[in-house]
This record gives structure tokens, C-alpha cells and sequence, in this order.
């Protein structure tokens, strides 16, 4: 009787999580109040985790990789560690989410802290199964910051949510523009992502692709939502708030690491992107955090 329960159990188990490593590890829960004044987190990556978003309310686009995708309440947000990622509101007011991330992840024939194989739908429709879902993400989002048998519930709630909502659907995501578009915005993208901390015009971005200033902003700015120069001030505010909610370094250090030789500036630009002074945003976020930041 013992050896056809064990032959069960690996049946079961053995193809869930790889059999040489543990379940992930819970890092934190997030919640988004919905409705609440809109606090940007822009473009912005993980290098030791990854995440699940579950969109509770609200509608807005969710940007990852160089593609951008429409998102709407019971939409399940997927992100793989490293890949640049931002959520953002239709309107002023905050999308409702809950934002899970995970670390030790190892599922069968994809790499460690990838949820999803790379060209599969990172937003998928949870449908008739939304409503439980919800209710573990709250479930967990309420224990994991309790004692040490709470928090062990939450980690089991985390490990459960992950293997649901990796067998949802899978339907390919219709791209908004077309691949012309995406190919010349997307190597903007990626050269912006690799010298935004340094003087940066659009002179310079133009004369790097020999095009025309015009042509280049007009080309990036309809597939991204945001001029050159824009998406170089997002992607420093991003990883200002890295650096917020994951270290000890003062504004001033902070303002000089994303390329910024002026702190009063830095910190009028900062509050003008998220909507508070960056101090203010870190005791705003480190208080609605279950758990703790890695990085």
C-alpha cells in the first residue's frame, strides 16, 4: 500500500517543480488599492525574482519585454526575472492588483525564476477561476506578515497560486502594431536601456540610428506611449525606486547612480513621475509590503 501511494505521489508531484530543488520561496505580497491616486512604478526589472500579478480592478496596459498588452480585471500578469516590466493605469486612478514574488523557482525545462516559457502570453484570463484565486492572494497577503505557522500558510498558498495559474490558457496575444514598428521602437528601447543613466538627448538617440529626430520619437513614442526622453526619465525613476525599497543609499547617492547631478532636480522629477517625494514613496511602499524586497 506505501509503494502505490508513493508511485501516486510522484505522478502527481515529480513533473510540478523540479525534483533536485525546494518549492519557491514567498520574497512578498503587494496590494494596490484600486481606485487610489495613480503612483507610477515605471519600467524597471528583477534580477534575483520573478512575479505574478493578479489584476482584481480596474483596466490599463502592461508593458514587458518590447511588447505592450491591454490588461483588465482577471488578468493574470506573468514576468520572468530580468525582463524590463511596468503596469499602467487608463486613467489617474491605481489599477487593483496583488503582486506575488517569488525567488528559487524551478519549474520543468525552463530556466530558474521563469514562469513562463519566453514567446508565450504573459497576460493570460483567469476566467472561472478568478474569484478563488482573489481570495488566496488576500488569504496570503493577510498571513505573511503574522508568525512563523502564518507565514509557512502563505508560502503554501504561493506555491498552490503558481501552479494554477500557469495552467491557464494560453491564446496568443494579439500585438497592437505592427512589427516594423515594434522592431525599429525596440532596438530604441534597447539602446535607451543601456545608456539611460548617461547624458542622454534625442539628438543623440536620432544621430545613433541616422534618422531624424522627428522620425524617431514619433515612431517610439506610438508603440511605447512615451518620447525618448520620457522613457529615459522613466526607466532612472525605476531604478530610483529600486534603489529606494532595496537599499541604504540617501536620495543624493541615488540621484548620482540613475544619472541625475542634481538632487533638488532629481527629486523634482521623481514626485513629478509617481506623485510623492521619493523618502515619502519608500515609507509609503515599505508600509504596504508583506515580507521582504531581495534586491
Amino acid at each position: 500500500m506505501r509503494g502505490k501511494i508513493d508511485n501516486y505521489i510522484q505522478q502527481v508531484f515529480q513533473p510540478t517543480f523540479d525534483s533536485n530543488s525546494l518549492t519557491p520561496v514567498l520574497l512578498y505580497i503587494t496590494k494596490q488599492e484600486f481606485g487610489g491616486k495613480k503612483r507610477d512604478r515605471p519600467m524597471h526589472s528583477h534580477q534575483s525574482l520573478c512575479e505574478i500579478l493578479l489584476v482584481y480592478r480596474g483596466f490599463g496596459y502592461y508593458a514587458v519585454g518590447k511588447q505592450c498588452y491591454p490588461i483588465q480585471a482577471g488578468d493574470i500578469l506573468f514576468y520572468n526575472q530580468g525582463e524590463l516590466h511596468e503596469v499602467r493605469s487608463m486613467s489617474d486612478a491605481e489599477i487593483g492588483t496583488y503582486c506575488i514574488g517569488l525567488t528559487g523557482l524551478q519549474l520543468p525545462g525552463l530556466p530558474g525564476n521563469h514562469i513562463i516559457p519566453q514567446g508565450s502570453a504573459p497576460v493570460r484570463d483567469s476566467g472561472t477561476r478568478f474569484a478563488f484565486l482573489l481570495q488566496m492572494c488576500e488569504q496570503a497577503y493577510q498571513l505573511l506578515d503574522r508568525d512563523i505557522y502564518a507565514k509557512a500558510a502563505a508560502q503554501c498558498l504561493a506555491a498552490s497560486f503558481v501552479l494554477l495559474v500557469c495552467q491557464l490558457e494560453t491564446e496568443q496575444m494579439q500585438q497592437l502594431y505592427s512589427e516594423q514598428d515594434n522592431e525599429i521602437a525596440g532596438r530604441i528601447r534597447d539602446y535607451i536601456d543601456q545608456h539611460f543613466t548617461e547624458p542622454l538627448t534625442l539628438k543623440v538617440i536620432a544621430a545613433e540610428f541616422r534618422c531624424s529626430e522627428a522620425y524617431i520619437s514619433h515612431v517610439f513614442k506610438k508603440i511605447t506611449g512615451f518620447s525618448p526622453i520620457q522613457y529615459v526619465i522613466r526607466r532612472r525613476i525605476g531604478m530610483a525606486q529600486t534603489y529606494l525599497i532595496s537599499s541604504d543609499y540617501t536620495a543624493a547617492q541615488i540621484a548620482t547612480l540613475v544619472g541625475y547631478d542634481n538632487t533638488n532636480y532629481f527629486n523634482t522629477i521623481f514626485t513629478k513621475v509617481v506623485g510623492l517625494p521619493p523618502i515619502r514613496y519608500k515609507k509609503q511602499y515599505l508600509e504596504a509590503l508583506r515580507g521582504n524586497i531581495v534586491q
